[in-house]
């Protein structure tokens, strides 16, 4: 299956300042790359570019196998951009508007479906008048109401309440597994982690770090275990440490056997065992405070 983005050594020039500097990486339809870097590192121009609204100023790249300007991949393309501008109307009409420019002719009852999908539920008011998390939300419902192969989301969650950024954080998963392709730029490392498959880190308009979150972040050597139904004495906690999640042990890799072996024997039940990974927002620092040094090669 091809790639739904790539960028081959795509670069951007505004005058005498360059935005991008042959940036390469790819999207794989079911997968979700994060493209994180400082304020200035290139990430809305990526986007633009990715959505053809820009063009590159050197190298190629493709939107779902066609050029980024070609009509009928961008019909493919979802995009929710950082701060998003309706018409006046409800939020029916702005979502039905933005179907028709795809082709589409989406019934009231499949708009609606998509409100509520992203949890917006006030449809009547003029959406100029929507709180900004509101917004996002109307965005995000515009973005997928023709079925996008492809999405290119500019900080969807930044004015969300935090049930509104967990509701996003499952929405993207259902949409992954569905076989989306989804290019997620945000600010929010955390949600950033939770759901990419791939770290794009972008640094003054270059490609540093690109490749598996768990391959960029490493092993702690630690995993945290989740048990219930436990209720260790305290002989086993002297033993071994609780995260601090009720529920959830860190304990060493090499320990893990003789831990499940011991909680077992004490009328455990096991949920699950994952490795605990180093941080990214920490990594972010670092990366950041590593480059703004010196120019480094990208590192996958």
């Amino acid at each position: 299956m091809s790639p739904a983005l790539v960028f081959d050594h795509i670069s951007k020039q505004f005058g005498k300042t360059l935005a991008l500097g042959d940036v390469s990486f790819a999207v794989e339809p079911g997968e979700i790359v994060g493209l994180v870097g400082p304020n200035g590192a290139g990430k809305t121009t990526t986007m633009q570019i990715a959505a053809g609204f820009l063009l590159a100023s050197s190298g190629t790249g493709s939107l779902l196998g066609r050029s980024f300007q070609d009509a009928t991949a961008r019909q493919q393309l979802g995009f929710v951009p950082d701060a998003p501008v309706f018409f006046a109307g409800n939020a029916c009409d702005a979502v039905r508007f933005a179907a028709q420019l795809s082709d589409r002719n989406p019934t009231q009852q499949v708009i609606e479906q998509a409100l509520r999908r992203v949890g917006l539920t006030q449809w009547t008011r003029d959406v100029r008048r929507f709180s900004r998390g509101m917004q996002q939300r109307l965005a995000l419902a515009i973005a997928l109401i023709h079925r996008p192969k492809l999405l290119i989301l500019d900080e969807p969650s930044s004015a969300l309440d935090p049930q509104g950024v967990l509701d996003v954080r499952s929405l993207l998963k259902e949409l992954r597994a569905a076989g989306t392709a989804i290019l997620l730029s945000s600010h929010q490392l955390n949600e950033v982690a939770q759901v990419s498959d791939r770290i794009a880190f972008l640094h003054e308009g270059r490609l540093l770090r690109f490749g598996r979150l768990d391959d960029l972040l490493g092993s702690k050597g630690e995993s945290d275990i989740v048990l219930q139904n436990f209720m260790p004495r305290a002989a086993f906690r002297q033993r071994w440490r609780e995260a601090n999640v009720p529920g959830t042990w860190r304990v060493p890799a090499d320990d893990v056997r003789s831990f499940l072996e011991a909680a077992w024997a004490e009328g455990a039940e096991l949920i699950s065992v994952l490795p605990v990974q180093g941080d990214l927002t920490a990594a972010f620092i670092e990366w950041t405070r590593t480059e703004a040094s010196g120019s480094a090669e990208p590192r996958a």
